[in-house]
């Protein structure tokens, strides 16, 4: 599963349902069985595979400790958390997915285990460790460790490739909007019939987010969500669905670029690393290369995790470090085994030889050279809105994306100032209060069936 690359926001959307489960909990974070290690996680998407798979070996390797798997609804789960911790019974384990549990003390530093279990932060990718840490700064504190290394490359069709005589992108080097595009027009086959359109390219949102909108230090927004090359990549981007050389939302309403690729509609798209099966599945012979980037960017791929943590008030913290422990090791490998992801420790997918032999997952790799940490900004800052912006060059035909964006980054910077200084001054005590004030709030709002 990809998870965004900004966490969410103070707490998650709050509803009834969410409320009344949440007082559901019990004294030890909501688990049956009062000698197991509680371990509260969310949907994944593939049946939690890994985990139970660790699971299993972590059992067999440790007598007589036991793991109790609780898999809560995404949307409630923030709620949940944040619930137990207020109650002082958090679970003994979970996935840390709020920053704001890092940077208030609720979450145990990992830092002085590292040593202890032999490993280093080199041991693994920067852009996924960067996910545990309160500010993407490993080095300051490390609260939550991975066990894969999820990755949103390009993958493209050979065989269109081939066809249209062309040279496959580069492992190594991200394109520049302008030379996708380039590709992207090339490749189309435009069709009166729907049904046989190749189009050449995808265009999503998700390649402006790479863009670093608020600056090298995440205080600066003029100027850089409103640079002059973010503008055009966005005009460039907007002009394939334009032209319809890449689908626009009506079409991507009704089928997935997953699908359209592996049906062989679509020469290139954007693709988390889970969908490759459903590409060999369908017999795609297609190859990766790095996210396109604007004018003058580094190269770029975005990778994720999902950091494992434990809590300060955790009832079993002897326990749940050790489950943690072979998170951090012997669980990189289990996790390897059991699904088609590398594992967060580089040195391990070396010494276990991941992608020997396959040469996808071998490019992956390669490609997966390119991660490193975005720039962190805390939580409440929405007005970057790429969708929106894509939104207004094509269905509503605006055709200059610069004012758009001079606006949106000026409402930013008036907003960064006030989420930085409420980050440099969060504490336990405000932080619960305004748990507190949100549960009361949505306990007292009407629910969907009144």
């Amino acid at each position: 599963m990809r998870t965004t690359g900004r966490l969410p926001k103070f707490t998650a959307v709050l509803t009834g349902t969410a409320i009344m489960l949440a007082g559901c909990i019990g004294g030890r974070g909501g688990g049956a069985d009062s000698n197991a290690i509680s371990v509260w996680m969310f949907p994944q998407g593939d049946d939690e595979v890994a985990i139970r798979a660790i699971e299993t070996a972590f059992e067999a390797a440790n007598e007589g400790k036991d793991l109790e798997i609780i898999v809560y609804p995404e949307d409630e789960y923030q709620t949940k958390i944040n619930t137990a911790l207020l109650a002082g019974s958090p679970p003994d384990a979970a996935m840390i997915e709020n920053r704001n549990w890092m940077k208030v003390g609720y979450v145990v530093d990992l830092t002085e285990h590292l040593d202890e279990w032999g490993v280093s932060l080199d041991d693994y990718s920067p852009g996924g460790l960067a996910r545990g840490a309160a500010e993407a700064d490993p080095t300051d504190g490390i609260y939550g460790l991975g066990t894969f290394l999820g990755g949103y490359p390009i993958v493209y069709n050979k065989a269109m490739f081939d066809e249209a005589g062309l040279d496959y992108p580069s492992l190594d080097t991200s394109m520049t909007f302008a030379e996708y595009a380039d590709l992207c027009r090339q490749l189309a086959k435009p069709s009166d019939d729907p049904t046989e359109t190749v189009y050449g390219c995808t265009m999503t949102p998700d390649p402006y987010n790479y863009y670093p909108v608020y600056g090298p230090d995440g205080h600066t927004a003029e100027g850089h969500m409103n640079a002059p090359e973010l503008a055009e990549a966005f005009e460039i981007g907007a002009a394939l669905e334009n032209e319809g050389v890449a689908p626009g939302g009506g079409i991507l309403d009704t089928i997935t670029t997953i699908d359209l690729f592996a049906q062989g509609m679509v020469a290139m798209t954007f693709s988390d690393f889970s969908s490759i099966p459903t590409y060999e599945e369908a017999e795609i012979d297609f190859g990766m290369t790095p996210m396109i980037v604007a004018e003058g960017q580094e190269d770029f791929v975005d990778t994720w995790t999902a950091p494992w943590g434990t809590f300060t008030e955790s009832p079993h913290q002897e326990d749940a470090l050790a489950f943690l422990q072979f998170i951090a090791t012997e669980g990189q490998r289990v996790q390897m085994e059991a699904t088609p992801d590398p594992p967060l420790s580089v040195t391990i997918a070396e010494e276990e030889g991941y992608g020997d032999g396959d040469p996808i997952k071998a490019e992956f790799l390669q490609v997966l050279e390119n991660a490193r940490a975005g720039v962190f900004v805390p939580p409440g800052e929405d007005n970057w809105d790429p969708a929106e912006v894509l939104r207004l060059l094509t269905v509503e035909g605006q055709t200059e994306a610069q004012p758009i964006l001079d606006e949106m980054a000026a409402a930013a910077q008036a907003d960064l100032e006030t989420v930085w200084a409420r980050w440099e001054t969060l504490d336990k005590s405000e932080f619960d209060e305004q748990v507190e004030e949100e549960l009361a709030s949505a306990s007292a709002a009407p629910s969907a069936e009144e």
